[in-house]
């Protein structure tokens, strides 16, 4: 693969691409914001608590440097959300979600607006922090925003808000025109600048066999679940339906099989992202919060498959179409049928995807490690939930 890429100038040039969004995006999440004092930021204590770490994470260090792209991926991800939430509840969000890709194009620029949007009322949120004397990922009080008229509040939140455009945009660059789906790139990228530092920090506290066991441990883990969740999520049961045979003049039409796909379950990145932050609380968790944690993954996957699939309208559509199960008669029969069925598929994907969730803290909970588990859970949670989620039509970019 690796000879492929080196001798094909298509593929050469996919890759000069990518490498080039991925160096103009860490250098966006450097750049400080115009009127920043860099040098009295960098004298400010990072705070050590487990939610400040994790929002490092989320964005790439670009909020702790105050930078043009200091929110990172996190309003589009949001974005991504609020979109696939709002399509559950909206008929029409739905219908254009199953329209094909001219449907998909669609969703995915109503979630670019969204993007720009949170990204403009997140801005306000760090510019408003910041002039009071609090920078994002300070543990001390920092005068680092010397202007802070009306206008300056203005121009720094329009450019944080042209920040997630850029973001977007890089994405949509990586997507077209480079290797992989550029927005989950540009995630594992943030990830990838920020995790290593962590992960050594808390092995030199521990110190010993922290050192070695605790990035082992955590990348096993991590491919233990993502392996379970891909499965989950691919998984499906195929119900047989034929297609019911009519006579147009002299030609037979119809009689052929098809099926329809009952899932078993997906990534539910923004539930189990959710449902992470009750482990963040306390340090160490309590037991009762796990035990809160798995039945916050379990109810919100469950209930977002159940949600995933009317058993009423595909019964419709298959009369409309002139199909049938076979040994099922149309109509009500065959809602019963399949209403029958989804819930256990679906009871069957919330299972596991609530095992997946587990095993990150699980694992990671060992003797001196258990304070800092619950975030290298969450961490890898992150990483594993957004990549079998990234297939969704709301964060991919429609290709040409």
């Amino acid at each position: 693969m690796s000879a492929h890429v080196l001798t094909t100038p298509a593929s050469r040039r996919r890759l000069l691409v990518t490498l080039l969004v991925v160096v103009l995006f860490r250098l966006g999440q450097h750049l400080p914001l115009p009127g920043v004092d860099t040098a009295a930021l960098a004298a400010t204590d990072r705070p050590d608590g487990q939610l400040y770490g994790l929002l490092d994470l989320l964005t790439g260090g670009g909020l702790a440097n105050l930078s043009v792209l200091a929110l990172g991926v996190v309003p589009v991800l949001a974005a991504h959300w609020l979109t696939a939430f709002a399509g559950v509840l909206s008929p029409r969000l739905r219908s254009l979600a199953e329209a094909g890709r001219a449907g998909e194009a669609r969703v995915a620029l109503y979630a670019r607006y969204v993007a720009v949007l949170l990204g403009a009322g997140l801005g306000y949120l760090v510019v408003r922090s910041t002039i009071d004397g609090r920078p994002p990922l300070a543990a001390t009080d920092a005068n680092v925003l010397p202007g802070t008229g009306t206008l300056a509040q203005v121009t720094l939140v329009a450019c944080l808000a042209a920040g997630t455009a850029v973001v977007l945009w890089l994405s949509a660059i990586i997507t077209r025109h480079g290797i992989g789906e550029g927005l989950t790139l540009l995630l594992l990228v943030q990830v990838a600048a920020v995790l290593p530092g962590q992960v050594v920090e808390v092995a030199r506290a521990h110190g010993g066999w922290a050192l070695f066991v605790a990035p082992v441990v955590l990348l096993l883990t991590l491919a233990l679940a993502t392996a379970l969740v891909l499965t989950v999520r691919r998984s499906e049961r195929r119900i047989p339906i034929q297609y019911a045979k009519r006579m147009i003049g002299r030609r037979a039409y119809g009689g052929t099989t098809s099926y329809v796909p009952i899932r078993g379950g997906r990534g539910r990145f923004g539930t189990v992202l959710v449902a992470s932050l009750v482990l963040l609380l306390p340090a160490p968790p309590m037991p009762w919060l796990v035990v809160a944690y798995a039945v916050l993954v379990f109810f919100g996957a469950y209930v977002r498959g159940i949600l995933d699939l009317n058993v009423v309208e595909v019964t419709d559509k298959l009369k409309r179409e002139g199909a049938f199960v076979p040994g099922i008669r149309p109509g009500r029969p065959t809602a019963e049928y399949l209403g029958y069925i989804h819930p256990r598929i679906t009871l069957v994907g919330a299972l596991a995807t609530t095992v997946a969730a587990l095993l990150p803290v699980g694992a990671l909970a060992l003797p001196g490690l258990h304070a800092e588990g619950a975030a290298f859970g969450v961490t890898a949670l992150i990483v594993l939930f957004l990549l079998a989620d990234s297939g969704s039509p709301a964060l991919r970019t429609p290709r040409p």
